[in-house]
C-alpha cells in the first residue's frame, strides 16, 4: 500500500475527511476504501506542457506562491482549538470585521 494511499485510509477512520453532494457515500469505510482501490488500480497519465522560461521561472514562481502567509497573526483574535476568528478587511469595506 501506497503511503499517501495509507494516509487517506487513515483519515478516513478518524473521520478527517469530509464528503459532500454526490460523494456523502463516501463516509462509510467500506465504500471510501473499494472507490480508493479502483482508483489505485487505474493507469493514470499525467500530461504537462514543458514550462515556458525553463526550470528557473518554474523555481521563482513556486517561491513566490507556495511560502506566502496566508493570514497573519495580527489578525488572529481567537483560537479554541476547534475554530479560528480572525480579521479580515474587504476592499469594499471601510473598517474591518471580524470573521468566524
Amino acid at each position: 500500500m501506497t503511503p499517501l494511499r495509507e494516509r487517506m485510509l487513515h483519515d478516513m477512520q478518524i473521520r478527517n475527511l469530509r464528503f459532500h453532494g454526490q460523494l456523502e457515500p463516501l463516509h462509510d469505510p467500506r465504500a471510501f476504501a473499494a472507490r480508493l482501490a479502483l482508483a489505485a488500480q487505474a493507469e493514470w497519465v499525467v500530461y504537462a506542457k514543458p514550462p515556458f522560461g525553463g526550470a528557473a521561472q518554474v523555481l521563482d514562481y513556486l517561491g513566490r506562491s507556495t511560502h506566502r502567509v496566508a493570514i497573519s497573526n495580527n489578525r488572529l483574535m481567537r483560537f479554541d482549538g476547534n475554530s479560528v476568528l480572525f480579521r479580515k478587511r474587504l476592499s469594499w469595506a471601510v473598517r474591518p470585521f471580524a470573521c468566524a
